[in-house]
């Protein structure tokens, strides 16, 4: 478009024409005025460049005030698109105040009698005349004008025009100033509202104006008592009641209007049905009936149909980016993976052929999540689509690609090997690009560069480490003082947790703004304490938050079984801190009944493994509490065999270490090698040495696993000690620190509290030894160092 507009400027004809209209302008009308003011904005022409003379002087002609008082409701809509939105709208201000009354006196000329057309243009003037304002921090006159013409507009238009909400993603701190009054006019009038207002109005709030409960509470006892009184509901206003309240209301109303839908839902269009999955999709509704008739309806939106082709697009944009917590019903469920099919072929047809259809840049990366967010048993994304990504991928602007990562959900062996290059392809391209910019500071602030890391690495299939590195590397640049939002601290968050990185000043701050924090949530602070967990950090203010917790949880802030556990798990397992409230709850025959419930349901998240965690820690930490262990089954069917796994992969340097010591020991008879801890914590070999003279004890006439399952007391003979050797993998660590993760830390605590003498050999220090000599002396002086 901008190629073809410099041709167009350059042409000869094109400035033969303008001369031609400049030199006859006074032959023409108002109309014939603003149908070429029209057509060249439409070209991206700015009056205030000097592209364009003859269009700053045709300005100038439709401004004069007597133009002004003759148009109608198009022309001023087709004017204020002219100016407004080619960005010349600080010539309008002085204009302003004689648009807003020739708009005041047409509204009030038409009175009730609109059509279809007047309604659209009213809509977009009342738009257009809220974006014409400018807004500035300063207190300059140009600013007072401005917020004085505003206050006027909301005066004359807010009780004749309910759609004015509409408005608030404009100016969201002045609306919140300016609207409650409208609110309280709505609220008084709400059941003279039509439902699809109250939908425009609703949408808004929620989006905008989150505090305005009441006016969706009111909204949810008029939609019940129309239910109730079983009043003849038009199908329209079934769909505009559901689009306005079924995301946020109760179970017991989505119940009822489901029942509705299932009614009416034969009678809707394409482009309804489109509207209605905006709100009745798997994230909102787990009635399957009904989502299996949506998605059936909404297979007739097609790209190769004109009518329903613009649909396509909002329905692709839910799918990628609205549905979030329940991606596996379009694997799992076959209504929902019939759909995913239906669109793979709608969209592999379109690209076939020989009328093969070439999609721009934000339909092309639509497309591509798609593929990657809903890879079914692990498909590859086709060659046609895949040979565009790095073109398109490096046109779209920096905030958006942060998004185009691997389905976070998908089995790793459930991925052929071509879908596999494909995502590390990707990835690769999506670092390339931003590493471009990594530079520029105002670019890349903090948010920014954290909502990237922690999309990128939270996915299964991670980029090579180094890739990244430049990235990590700009996260040092904050200290303790570096002011972060809420939003930052739970990206950070899940950033650490997921790539288990330890920064301490960007630990610290997370803790000062959650505590300073007026809106700090306990699911919140969950987020966090999980990332102390697996970073094994303890920042300066860490009484304050624990406090903060504490104070939460006994106001019955909202907080998930999951979060729950994580919580426990951190303040007892790490910080030493006792919630005995919190502890009771989790430990009581309610709350472990309903574990047992959530952990038999499909796709269900999984709780008991951070459950048998909990209950290791305060048997083995806090035994005072007096907390009973129950999770020999867990162990003995989960633990027992996810080690004999973790077993099966042996490494050279394990299998060095073992030849060492069989050595030094005097034989294999003296080493036991994966042996398991009372508790069930992993040991990778084992001995028993006589503390008199240190000499080695013959293992094969012990039961080493004795008390496992029983008594859990670690048995040791008279006048020995057991000896637990950990050797020691990258995997122990933070990825930038040679510091332990938190289970690393806590697992080895508890080893030494059972009774074993705790001997860590740590990878780094034997990765530099290349003889078995030098691996000799290294171990024997670890394992007899007292001697």
């Amino acid at each position: 478009m901008e190629i073809y507009r410099k041709q167009l400027l350059d042409h000869p004809i094109f400035d033969l024409l303008c001369h031609l209209c400049e030199h006859r302008l006074l032959e023409l009308n108002f109309e014939d005025h603003v149908n070429i003011l029209s057509a060249l904005v439409k070209l991206d022409i700015r009056m205030s460049s000097s592209e364009s003379p003859f269009l700053r002087h045709l300005f100038t002609e439709l401004a004069q005030r007597e133009y002004i008082a003759k148009f109608d409701l198009n022309l001023l809509n087709r004017f204020l698109i002219a100016v407004v939105k080619k960005s010349n709208r600080h010539l309008l201000l002085p204009l302003y105040k004689p648009l807003l009354d020739r708009f005041h006196q047409i509204l009030t000329e038409i009175g009730s009698s609109h059509n279809a057309t007047t309604i659209k243009c009213t809509i977009g003037i009342t738009h257009l005349l809220g974006m014409a304002i400018p807004l500035s921090t300063s207190s300059s006159s140009d600013d007072t004008q401005a917020r004085m013409l505003y206050e006027e507009f909301i005066r004359r238009t807010v009780y004749i025009f309910v759609r004015l909400l509409t408005l608030g993603g404009m100016f969201p701190e002045k609306m919140k100033t300016w609207i409650p009054h409208a609110i309280i006019n709505w609220s008084q009038n709400l059941n003279r509202i039509l439902w699809f207002d109250l939908y425009l109005i609703l949408s808004s709030a929620k989006r905008h104006f989150r505090p305005l409960n009441e006016l969706f509470d009111l909204a949810v006892g008029r939609c019940n008592s129309e239910l109730d009184q079983n009043q003849i509901l038009v199908d329209h206003d079934i769909l505009y009641m559901t689009c306005a309240l079924y995301r946020y209301s109760k179970i017991k109303l989505k119940l009822r209007l489901n029942k509705r839908l299932h009614m009416c839902l034969d009678h809707f269009d394409a482009h309804e049905i489109c509207l209605l999955y905006q709100h009745v999709n798997p994230d909102t509704c787990n009635d399957w009936d009904l989502l299996a008739r949506i998605h059936q309806k909404l297979k007739q939106i097609s790209l190769s149909s004109e009518e329903y082709e613009g649909d396509f697009w909002p329905m692709l944009t839910i799918l990628t980016e609205h549905i979030n917590k329940n991606i596996d019903y379009y694997t799992s469920e076959p209504a929902g993976a019939d759909f995913i099919m239906h669109l793979r072929g709608e969209i592999e047809r379109t690209k076939s052929g020989p009328n093969e259809t070439w999609f721009i840049r934000d339909q092309h990366l639509s497309i591509l999540t798609f593929y990657l967010k809903y890879a079914l048993s692990g498909t590859a994304i086709p060659s046609n689509i895949m040979s565009n990504a790095e073109a398109m991928i490096s046109q779209a602007g920096l905030k958006d690609t942060g998004y185009y990562n691997a389905a976070s959900l998908l089995l790793p062996d459930a991925a052929n090997m071509t879908f596999q290059r494909q995502i590390e392809q990707i990835h690769r391209i999506l670092v390339s690009h931003k590493k471009d910019h990594l530079s520029n500071l105002s670019i890349y602030p903090l948010s920014h560069l954290v909502n990237f890391l922690s999309h990128i690495t939270s996915s299964r299939y991670n980029i090579d480490t180094p890739l990244l590195e430049p990235f990590f590397e700009r996260l040092n640049l904050y200290d303790n003082q570096t002011l972060l939002s809420s939003r930052d601290v739970n990206n950070l968050s899940l950033l650490f947790s997921h790539s288990a990185r330890l920064y301490p000043a960007l630990l610290d701050s997370m803790c000062s703004t959650l505590i300073d924090s007026q809106s700090t949530s306990l699911k919140l602070i969950s987020t966090y304490f999980r990332c102390l967990y697996k970073v094994n950090y303890k920042p300066e203010q860490i009484n304050d938050l624990c406090s903060l917790a504490r104070h939460l949880y006994e106001n019955k802030d909202e907080l998930r079984s999951i979060d729950m556990l994580w919580l426990a798990m951190t303040t007892t397992g790490l910080f030493n801190q006792i919630d005995e409230h919190l502890l009771n709850d989790i430990f009581s025959l309610a709350f472990l009944d309903s574990i047992d419930q959530i952990s038999m349901k499909r796709n269900a998240l999984q709780l008991s493994q951070p459950l048998f965690r909990l209950n290791q820690i305060v048997c083995i930490d806090q035994p005072e509490l007096n907390i009973p262990w129950f999770n020999d089954r867990f162990g003995l069917e989960t633990a027992v065999p996810d080690m004999r796994r973790h077993w099966q992969t042996r490494h050279t340097t394990f299998d060095h270490v073992e030849s060492n010591l069989t050595t030094i020991l005097g034989g294999k008879e003296y080493l036991q090698v994966h042996t398991v801890s009372p508790y069930f914590h992993e040991i990778d070999f084992e001995c028993i040495l006589r503390l008199d003279n240190r000499q080695p004890v013959r293992c094969d006439q012990y039961d080493m696993m004795k008390n496992v399952i029983r008594e859990k007391k670690l048995e040791i003979p008279e006048g020995c000690e057991r000896v637990a050797i950990q050797l020691t993998t990258p995997n122990h660590y933070c990825q930038n620190k040679n510091h332990f993760v938190g289970s690393v830390e806590i697992s080895f605590r508890h080893l030494k509290k059972l009774g074993y003498r705790l001997v860590v050999l740590p990878y780094y220090e034997l990765s530099g030894m290349e003889s078995s000599a030098a691996r000799y002396r290294y171990l024997n002086n670890k394992l007899f160092k007292n001697n």
